[in-house]
């Protein structure tokens, strides 16, 4: 059985402990039941907030988890990484494969998760994490590229890797690293990359920017002859504290398949966020960048709700990328369309987003499509290799084509 305190740490820095995660030993089909209690105390603590707004309210109940496979509730699972952070964690724990379900990698993460939640087995909240800083950034890019190469090589050069890179979601590799008093995600290229998928990131960032998208900040540097993105942490709060994360795959019990659309978003959006009129309308006007620039890896949990002082408000845009697997089809429906839409069926939509005015909703296409259609100098400024930009730059002329008609 694995008990383990769960502590949230609120934007100012404070630590609360939340409540209590208990799972049991797999039954004999390999099953884990998982359960949930808010302690007596956090319900009424002024700063406390539902860790999970739709399946977690404040209660005195006991929530079971009804996830057999992963044993907990989603929102405990959105502080774990994916591929790339689940890999650094099973070398640097030396976890046999049945210790690498959820709830074993919940307890050897303790206090290194993004977002504001922490773990811990004893009755006192874990201590702070010590980053990496941004001057080791040419030792950890080498160091990844070592890992990537081959996950078994290497010994203890890799405890800096560990240190940085056990954290952030996604399957590229990537790593936690602070300086200047700001805290980033710093992602590297892979081995396996066959485009420049960190000066493509880089500028399709920089077009969402311009497209009133509201992405994270973004940098581009160079470090070891390889170029890096920074992207500033959006769950550090400007008081150094933390800003609680829900992923929209944990807000629409999304496990495993699903068949969902950006409508099944924007009614979340809409039922929890403290200004749903401005987000949903940004989630809209997400909807037609991702359609232009062919970010068809639009799954969900690519999408978030943050919790900070002003309440729950969809987060920042991240890991927004051209089609470089040129899958046509994106991951969310757009109406009852996976492929590519039509600018009619876009405008269609747009009464699912609140936008009623057909006006408003010309003028959200129009303004996304002038800055991803300045696409070829954005490209140029970021380095993307000729080849890149070619095969790149087609795709999204096409798509601009399609939705201009």
């Amino acid at each position: 059985m694995i008990r383990l305190s769960v502590w949230l740490t609120t934007p100012s820095g404070e630590k609360i402990k939340a409540g209590e995660l208990v799972v049991d030993d797999p039954d004999a089909q390999g099953a884990l039941m998982g359960q949930f209690r808010y302690d007596p105390d956090y319900p009424v603590h002024p700063k406390a907030v539902p860790l999970d707004p739709i399946h977690l309210p404040f209660s005195s109940e006991i929530f079971s988890a009804d996830r057999p496979f992963a044993g907990i509730h989603g929102v405990f699972e959105d502080s774990l990484p994916d591929d790339w952070g689940r890999k650094l964690m099973v070398r640097k724990y030396k976890l046999a494969r049945d210790r690498q379900r959820a709830p074993y990698l919940l307890q050897v993460l303790g206090r290194q998760g993004m977002g504001a939640l922490r773990y811990g087995e004893e009755g006192e909240p874990p201590c702070s994490e010590t980053g990496v800083g941004i001057s080791d950034l040419d030792k950890i890019v080498r160091l990844a590229e070592q890992f990537d190469r081959n996950p078994d090589s290497g010994g203890d050069e890799l405890a800096l890797l560990f240190q940085a890179g056990s954290s952030p979601g996604g399957a590229r590799p990537k790593a936690l690293v602070d300086g200047n008093g700001k805290f980033y995600i710093a992602k590297f290229s892979s081995v396996r990359d066959q485009f420049d998928v960190v000066a493509l990131e880089a500028a399709a960032m920089e077009m969402a920017s311009v497209a009133g998208v509201g992405p994270a900040l973004t940098a581009m540097i160079h470090c070891a002859s390889r170029k890096v993105l920074l992207v500033e942490r959006f769950d550090v709060s400007s008081g150094r504290g933390r800003n609680h994360l829900v992923s929209l795959q944990t807000l629409l019990s999304a496990d495993g398949y699903y068949n969902l659309s950006y409508r099944d978003i924007a009614d979340v959006v809409r039922r929890i966020s403290a200004e749903p009129a401005q987000d949903v309308e940004r989630l809209y006007r997400q909807m037609i960048f991702n359609i232009m620039i062919g970010n068809t890896d639009d799954h969900l949990k690519n999408f978030s709700m943050i919790c900070g002082e002003s309440g729950w408000r969809l987060s920042p845009a991240y890991d927004l990328v051209p089609n470089i697997g040129f899958n046509r089809e994106h991951v969310l429906r757009v109406g009852f369309e996976n492929r590519s839409p039509t600018r009619n069926t876009v405008l269609q939509e747009a009464k699912y987003f609140g936008l009623k005015r057909k006006e408003r909703a010309q003028s959200i296409m129009n303004e996304v499509q002038e800055a991803v259609s300045d696409w070829k100098k954005v490209f140029e400024k970021f380095d993307v290799p000729d080849k890149d930009s070619s095969v790149i730059g087609e795709d999204i002329q096409k798509r601009l084509k399609r939705l201009g008609d």
